[in-house]
């Protein structure tokens, strides 16, 4: 509440509020006994100021509610605590609004600010031009279609600390993400172990790294044990997009008694259109999945899919570009999570005299 003086003016009384004056960082530093650089050290958490004497300075800022300017922060440090997450050409997003908040969690523990941005491929440049006008300390960038080279993305973002979220087994600058031939692989490999050999995908989009990299690895592993692929349709991150493509799967003719879907989403609209043909599942097509969505407990039946802990890569990612930003020497590397596979009823073993009826079956061409 400010205090307030009255004024007498040729019988006038005016009231006056007066403000209440903002204590500065020379005022805590001559409550408490010291110069206002080793203030500036406490704020600034330096190892160079004795316990003691950052104890007596904590307390007076708490007794002058001295709250430090985070531009003359700044200024003291060349560091503006802030971090920005640049999205890029993000169509579905899925869970991400949870990895936001996750990242934001993170980078708050870190005693950073989350920024969010979203933008297109053609405006990534700009975009990154802007983070570096509003002084923040480093980018987390989620592109999960962007092909680019490091020596590109190295020019657009200058001398500015940059982390993928994302897995890009071209590059060798810092990223974070799950190995996504691996999980391919034991995803098809667990379905080969239940007896399935005649084996459908559905793939994220093409033009997502995800998609091409589940494609391809779905089709060279088949390759691989000796098994023609089955059919194929590459579909979006929804519902409506998985049940479209399982329509084209079925349309085909082709024989298959299980399918790889890109994602719990997808496959929760593909086991619709088995439903509506009246196949069951797994009885007549055995259906994995990946991401282990909260849905994927609680589909009819649940949905055996591959494990991908986001919060931890949006966790890792954050504290990785904090780490660069702590040792700008640091050399770049790339933080390859691996995932687990969780079995639940949307799959089963093959009876012998299906496998049979598969191995005498024409083979298919491959894709």
């Amino acid at each position: 509440m400010p205090w307030v003086s009255y004024v007498c003016r040729r019988d006038v009384i005016t009231r006056m509020a007066v403000r209440k004056k903002k204590n500065t960082i020379r005022d805590v530093a001559k409550l408490a006994g010291v110069s206002y650089q080793t203030v500036s050290r406490v704020m600034n958490e330096s190892e160079s100021v004795a316990e003691e004497t950052r104890k007596r300075v904590l307390q007076v800022m708490k007794e002058l509610d001295f709250v430090p300017s985070k531009v003359a922060r700044m200024l003291t440090t060349h560091r503006s605590h802030t971090l920005e997450l640049i999205v890029v050409n993000i169509r579905h997003g899925g869970r991400f609004a949870e990895s936001i908040q996750t990242m934001a969690m993170a980078a708050r523990d870190a005693s950073y600010d989350l920024l969010v941005t979203m933008t297109e491929i053609e405006n990534l440049g700009a975009a990154l031009e802007n983070a570096a006008a509003r002084l923040v300390d480093g980018v987390i960038m989620h592109a999960p279609s962007l092909d680019i080279s490091d020596e590109h993305l190295l020019e657009l973002c200058g001398s500015m600390p940059l982390v993928r979220r994302d897995y890009v087994p071209t590059s060798k600058l810092a990223w974070v993400g799950f190995d996504q031939v691996y999980a391919t692989r034991i995803a098809v490999e667990y379905l080969i172990q239940l007896g399935h050999r005649q084996i459908a995908a559905i793939p994220p989009s093409l033009d997502l790294i995800n998609g091409h990299l589940r494609h391809t690895i779905w089709h060279k592993t088949l390759l691989r044990h000796g098994l023609q692929p089955g059919p194929m349709c590459a579909s979006e991150y929804t519902f409506s997009s998985g049940h479209a493509a399982m329509q084209q799967l079925l349309a085909t003719g082709q024989p298959f008694t299980a399918v790889m879907v890109g994602s719990d989403t997808m496959a929760l609209g593909a086991m619709r259109a088995l439903r509506e043909r009246g196949l069951r599942i797994p009885a007549d097509v055995s259906v994995i999945s990946f991401d282990n969505a909260e849905l994927a407990a609680f589909t009819e039946p649940p949905l055996t899919t591959i494990d991908f802990n986001f919060g931890q890569q949006d966790a890792t990612a954050v504290k990785y570009l904090i780490e660069i930003l702590s040792n700008p020497d640091m050399k770049l590397h790339q933080r390859i999570l691996l995932p687990d596979l969780i079995v639940r009823a949307s799959t089963c073993e093959l009876p012998a005299a299906r496998v049979a009826e598969q191995s005498q079956a024409p083979k298919n061409s491959a894709d």
